[in-house]
């Protein structure tokens, strides 16, 4: 079985340019002197890329073969000699035979690099290599990686790319015996990974996402709305593979349907008893040893039942899980809802394909924001003043929704930045009254901020990690006002969009790609020993304004709610999260037991929306007065 994994940025640049047609591919030619304007093309890439992955003949590199061609797409025969190589590179094909191939054929039917074979391979080449230098047959030959030992035959050059093309269309219009589909095996992506060794059992990194309706849902017919969902979404389904304990990466498995049931009932004759139920759910971990990796309840309540879902973030970020809850709202009322036009399996590599993207000045830029990181080291980030804490474990919630007045004269503000600088910057001002009203010190405080990376044409339609996030600070001087604290932050979330200031972590990620997953739980594991200076304050994420909030149809009585928290670990211990449904924005305060207890986390709320109304205020005497 092959192992997929992220295509490089020019080939999903090639795809998403290119539609198929019946014209067939440029005939390909052999490049002259190194001119790269004559390497061997494919007019559709796409075409020849999705027939060498349908294809049982070939089998597609793993991350390991991604080591000798780069950032670029590898797929080799599976005859163990005189083994047709192909390379993929954006619109570029590059095509040789390998007389010895690296990969062995296992028990089990599945390919993988021998050390035995991937020697004989490289003696081979190079052998054949010296064969042709001799020769001088050097110049024109040599395909354009950048491999001494990989050489593009004349004859291949000038035929293969049509004839191969051919070949695999003639073998999928061939009637074939029909196969069983076998659970799909994906590697993680950077942030999943990142995710996952964040992920502890005392504090689990899920995502809360609520919506309550004004009447009653059917259990049955929301099972199986849940179950049609999950078949849309093939991420909302998997389950993380048991794997090697020196293993270099973790892999999902995507089975063609779920191992358990996620559903729960539970009835809730008060408000008490609603608090109860969603602290439970969110304080335990989703178990990833088994499909979906996220847990429902469906709480009856006297106002409105509610349903609620725990999310692992490994496996989506918060605006996937709310495409999956459009899905089983979708589902239960019987409205279309139609797939994502993107392979949810290829655009797992987005992420890394924007980063790696990047112009030269905004990389410098990135990783000038990572030595500004640094700096925490010397001036660390503020920490919340403690108020009735425990040492229980697990999450408190406290959710306060603006009335649709309030909502509307917050989004209709007229300033420089955004709704969410004016949230922010009401975060800022909270932790540093809070702190001053309990006696602690507060110089610089940071709060994470995480930015949504898919591109606005599909900003919620693909479920999976495309979340970075990007930290905002302030300091004693630049909080002096309100207005200094929104202006300072404004600034910083400016320059952070044009950069994209979150994919610098993505860049760090990428370099300890080549570490074996025991190494990166020990960095891990060694955060204590810097006192958590690289953990900011606080996390504030927004989900937006949503035009379209999932909707369980006029019998369950309309959306009437909408709530949505990101995780927080301690020492942050605090999270809030923000949505804006039924023209009102629903605010949760997500806290640590052992930061708050609920009385505290009411009054930090309180606190909270009064600096909302200060930085308002401000606003609005700053505005010119109509005439």
């Amino acid at each position: 079985m092959s192992e997929p994994h992220p295509s490089p940025a020019s080939l999903p640049q090639a795809i998403e340019g290119t539609s198929e047609s019946d014209g067939g591919p440029h005939r390909a030619t052999a490049p002259k002197g190194g001119d790269d304007a004559a390497v061997p093309t494919a007019a559709e890439p796409l075409s020849l890329y999705r027939a060498l992955e349908a294809s049982d003949r070939f089998h597609r590199d793993s991350r390991v073969g991604g080591i000798f061609h780069h950032g670029k797409i590898s797929f080799r025969d599976r005859s163990p000699t005189d083994s047709l190589h192909v390379i993929l590179d954006g619109d570029r094909v590059s095509v040789h035979i390998d007389d010895v191939s690296p990969l062995r054929c296992r028990p089990d039917g599945s390919f993988r690099y021998s050390w035995s074979r991937v020697l004989a391979h490289n003696v081979a080449g190079s052998v054949a290599d010296l064969g042709r230098r001799l020769k001088g047959m050097q110049g024109h030959q040599r395909c354009n990686l950048k491999c001494q030992a990989v050489w593009v035959d004349d004859k291949l050059a000038d035929n293969v790319v049509p004839a191969l093309l051919d070949e695999l269309r003639l073998d999928a219009a061939r009637p074939k015996e029909p196969i069983r589909p076998g659970p799909l095996r994906v590697p993680f992506g950077l942030i999943d990974e990142a995710i996952l060794l964040l992920d502890t059992d005392a504090a689990p990194w899920s995502i809360q996402l609520e919506i309550r309706v004004a009447g009653a849902l059917d259990e049955a017919r929301l099972r199986q709305a849940l179950t049609r969902a999950m078949a849309l979404h093939p991420m909302a389904r998997a389950r993380k593979e048991a794997s090697p304990r020196f293993r270099q990466h973790d892999h999902w498995v995507i089975p063609a349907v779920a191992d358990v049931d996620p559903l729960r009932v539970v009835d809730c004759v008060n408000d008490d008893d609603l608090t109860a139920a969603r602290a439970e759910l969110q304080s335990v971990g989703v178990p990833l040893a088994e499909s979906p990796p996220f847990r429902a309840r469906l709480a009856r309540h006297p106002d409105g039942d509610v349903l609620m879902l725990s999310v692992n973030h490994a496996a989506m970020d918060a605006f996937a899980a709310l495409r999956v809850l459009q899905s089983v709202a979708r589902a239960y009322t019987g409205t279309p809802d139609p797939p994502s036009t993107l392979d949810p399996i290829e655009a797992r590599g987005l992420p890394v394909r924007l980063a790696s993207a990047a112009d030269v000045t905004t990389r410098l830029r990135r990783y000038l924001a990572l030595v500004e990181k640094l700096r925490d080291l010397v001036v660390p980030p503020a920490r919340l003043a403690a108020d009735g804490a425990s040492q229980e474990a697990g999450y408190g919630f406290h959710h306060v929704a603006l009335t649709v007045a309030e909502t509307e004269a917050l989004v209709r503000l007229g300033h420089d930045g955004t709704t969410d600088d004016v949230l922010l910057a009401a975060l800022h001002l909270a932790i540093a009254g809070w702190n001053a009203e309990h006696g602690k010190r507060c110089g610089r405080i940071g709060v994470l901020v995480p930015a949504n990376l898919r591109p606005d044409q599909w900003a919620g339609d693909v479920v999976g990690n495309f979340s970075l996030p990007a930290r905002t600070s302030t300091t004693a001087a630049s909080r002096r006002t309100p207005r200094s604290a929104l202006s300072s932050l404004t600034a910083q979330t400016r320059g952070q969009n044009r950069t994209g200031a979150g994919m610098a972590v993505l860049e760090v990620l990428g370099r300890s790609d080549a570490l074996p997953v025991w190494a990166k739980r020990v960095m891990v594991m060694l955060l204590p020993l810097t006192d958590y200076r690289l953990v900011d304050s606080a996390l504030l994420s927004d989900l937006g304004q949503l035009s379209d909030p999932p909707d369980f149809g006029a019998e369950a009585g309309g959306t009437v709610e909408m709530w949505f928290s990101p995780p927080a670990r301690m020492p942050t211990g605090l999270a809030i999260g923000t949505v804006t449904a039924s023209g009102r924005l629903h605010l949760a305060v997500r806290y640590r037991r052992r930061l708050f207890d609920a009385p505290a986390a009411g009054r930090f709320a309180d606190r909270y929306l009064s600096e909302l109304d200060q930085v308002i205020a401000t606003l609005k005497a700053s505005q010119p007065t109509p005439q």
